[in-house]
Order: C-alpha cells, then structure tokens, then sequence
C-alpha cells in the first residue's frame, strides 16, 4: 500500500501503519542507550505533520561520540508527544537521518547483514547495528529492525525494552525492516 493510502483522515500515518509506532497524538519520542545508561540515538516517529517535521516519518539524531558499541542497549518509549512539546535535537556532531514509519517486512533469507546484532530480552525482536567510521566520527551506516513471526508482522510495533548481543537471529520465520 503506498503511504499516503496509509494516512488517517488528520493526513497523519495511522499508528497501525507505522514501522516505529509514532503514537496517538503528534509524535512519539524514542531513545536508544549502551547499557541503558549512554543514549547515543534520539527518535521521533511522526504520526502528523508539524513543526517542520513530515508525517509517517521517522527522524534519527545520532551522537557520534557515543558510539562506541556495547554488549546491551534499551530503547525506551518516552511517550506521545504534541508538537508543543520540547523536541530533542542535534548537536554539532549529530548524524541525523531519517526513514519512512511506513515499515515494509520482509521475510530473510539468509541474511548477510553484517554488524552487532541485539536481542530483545522478552519479545521476538531484534535490531542489528552496523557502525562505519572510528570514534568520535562513527556514524550509523544501517539499521535493521528483525521480528521472529510464523506470517508478516503488523507494520507498527514499539521496540521498547533491553537488548542484549546475540550472534545470530533465532530460527523460524524471521521479517526485517530497515530505519537506515
């Protein structure tokens, strides 16, 4: 379906459509940190336009000082947001990137996505994490959300929760979808 058969009537990407699920208001707020402590990744996922931000899209602000990878991250849902709310942004050593919320999985293969792979700690997901670059210029060259499913995942999803580094994806039916 293309995304803008994917918007609600308020023009904004229906949260059932959505790869980051960006909420029922404005946008959703997402961060990603090493050991749940080290934030290195700001997100906002869209739900409807504003403040200089299109709708159904996934806005990345990456510091790449922190970049340095770890052996676990958590990313955490800080909740629904409006577009009067304050909004994280970046620094003079921000990569900044953004995606469509309008997530396409697609079931793998073999996958030979190379990069730290990390496993939820009680959910089917994954997300794997590939750095190009040294420190402190790394910079996020991709990344790929995984869901284990016996059929296609529903688009939205929120990866809240800890991730600890795993060296291979599970068995079974494996989707992905790619923020970068």
């Amino acid at each position: 379906m293309p995304n803008h058969e994917k918007c609600d009537e308020t023009r904004g990407i229906h949260p059932l459509n959505a790869q980051l699920d960006p909420g029922l208001l404005d946008w959703r707020y997402y961060t990603i940190a090493w050991y749940g402590s080290r934030k290195f990744a700001d997100i906002i996922a869209t739900r409807v336009a504003g403040a200089g931000f299109n709708a159904g899209q996934e806005y990345w602000f990456v510091d790449k000082t922190m970049l340095a990878t770890a052996d676990s991250l958590v990313v955490s849902n800080l909740g629904d947001k409006a577009w009067t709310d304050t909004r994280p942004s970046g620094s003079t050593n921000t990569q900044e990137f953004s995606a469509s919320c309008a997530a396409d999985w697609t079931a793998v293969g073999t996958d030979l996505t190379t990069g730290k792979l990390y496993k939820h700690a009680t959910q089917d997901y994954y997300v794997r994490i590939v750095l190009t670059g040294t420190s402190p210029s790394m910079t996020i060259s991709t990344l790929r959300w995984y869901q284990k499913s016996s059929t296609a995942p529903s688009p939205s999803f929120d990866p809240s929760g800890s991730y600890t580094e795993v060296s291979a994806l599970g068995s079974g039916t494996i989707w992905y979808a790619d923020s970068k």
